[in-house]
């Protein structure tokens, strides 16, 4: 049995952090940010993006060992976030970043656990319709994954990373959780064919 993602709290800062610095040093052309530069090494920021309504993390905690008292806090091992658009314009999208699991725990459906719940958290979100998301070409797995989820390609942005000398094209892909709104000049249906693609 899977085991169930939570949502971070802002008090879950510290171990976010320890896992956001794994995942960049071990997959560094997966992100955008760096070790030296990310946000997510600022504990205050953390702390304050955690408490807001429209900006979360599912993550799941390391099985528990026989020597882990109950109330220990575990080393987290997959992570998923998920924001709305702050834009007042484009408030109906929100976005997929950060998606991890750890090399040793891979293949045991975690990344596909902390994507749904992160999807079911945005399909809470009133006015939400779109899931966008980006995911580097050196990543078919993630891409696969995303695709089996139902996220489809819309762009792709060509060497939009380097690491180490190597340049990776960006696949953008959206998903929709939702109908577009009736009563709205030039939407489409659900049935009727696809929306505008996603603006950056």
């Amino acid at each position: 049995m899977l085991p169930t993602p939570i949502r971070l709290q802002p008090s879950d800062a510290e171990r976010y952090a320890r896992l956001r610095l794994r995942m960049l040093l071990e997959s560094p052309w997966a992100f955008g940010a760096s070790p030296e530069s990310d946000k997510a090494q600022d504990l205050p920021h953390v702390r304050r993006m955690l408490a807001q309504q429209e900006y979360a993390v599912l993550a799941i905690e390391k099985p528990r060992g026989g020597s882990e008292g109950v109330e220990e806090r575990r080393e987290l091992i997959a992570s998923a976030g998920i924001a709305r658009s702050p834009s007042p314009k484009f408030r109906h999208r929100a976005a997929v970043w950060g998606v991890y699991v750890e090399p040793e725990y891979r293949g045991h459906g975690l990344g596909r656990a902390v994507m749904a719940a992160a999807i079911e958290v945005a399909r809470a979100w009133s006015g939400v319709d779109y899931v966008d998301l980006g995911v580097s070409e050196n990543a078919p797995a993630a891409r696969a994954l995303y695709e089996s989820l139902g996220f489809e390609v819309w762009g792709r942005e060509p060497e939009a990373a380097e690491v180490a000398g190597c340049r990776y094209d960006e696949i953008h892909m959206t998903l929709r959780i939702a109908c577009v709104r009736d009563g709205c000049p030039r939407t489409l249906s659900c049935e009727e064919g696809d929306a505008e693609r996603p603006r950056a």
